[in-house]
């Protein structure tokens, strides 16, 4: 536990980020603390698509900690992912206009699926990178890559899979964790959806309803940036 400015007890919390904490006030209220988490918070709080933004402050050492409403619920489940409101979150997030100006002005550089590509390479373990079946399938890819209008990028999460859903005691669904946001295809969150929680049965009533013509086009585009993603 660690105590900052003698009123805010931290307690970390488990997660991959090792960058979130319950914050605890000496009466017992609650708050969620992300350390330098994405600066558009504040939107995408306003467009219903993460819990709300308390406050924000800057900390001696340079690092930015935000307070978020801290919220009682669970985790979504594998089987909670083909639920409306998950589509209705993302439909939410990937037209938002304000939200891909606000990073635009933040200096975040528009990503094609071939960035996509190269991006994972550079953060792979060597043992990987110098693998030869992967690197086949890296040539495959690059040869197969979807065709992008970079004018048709949005803002995307990055990283949609079910533990970064949160449903609260009230039936509300919230999308967190937005370390991975980028500008680049929806299609790398649809894409990831569809492959890991969505029957292929079901996948032309999910693109209907997400607002997607359900055509050749689009499932060849999916399942190029489903290979991506694999």
């Amino acid at each position: 536990m660690v105590l900052v400015d003698n009123e805010l007890a931290l307690t970390p919390i488990a997660g991959k980020s090792g960058k979130a904490y319950m914050g605890t006030y000496p009466d017992g209220g609650r708050v969620f603390v992300k350390m330098n988490t994405t600066p558009i918070l504040a939107g995408l709080a306003r467009e219903q698509i993460a819990p709300q933004l308390l406050w924000s402050r800057r900390l001696p050492d340079g690092n930015v900690m935000s307070g978020q409403e801290w919220l009682s619920g669970a985790i979504l489940t594998p089987n909670d992912m083909s639920k409306k409101q998950v589509i209705n979150i993302l439909t939410r997030l990937h037209r938002s206009k304000p939200l891909m100006t606000q990073l635009a002005k933040l200096g975040y550089i528009l990503e094609t699926p071939i960035d996509l590509i190269n991006s994972w390479l550079n953060q792979a373990p060597v043992v990987l990178r110098n693998n030869q079946y992967l690197q086949s399938i890296i040539r495959d890819l690059r040869q197969t890559v979807p065709a992008f209008r970079e004018d048709y990028a949005t803002i995307v999460h990055g990283d949609v899979r079910h533990s970064n859903w949160f449903q609260t005691d009230s039936g509300l669904i919230y999308l967190v964790d937005w370390d991975s946001v980028r500008l680049t295809d929806r299609m790398l969150d649809v894409a990831h959806i569809l492959s890991h929680y969505i029957p292929d049965t079901n996948w032309q009533e999910w693109l209907t309803y997400y607002g997607y013509k359900y055509n050749d086009k689009v499932i060849k585009n999916c399942i190029g940036l489903v290979n991506t993603l694999i």
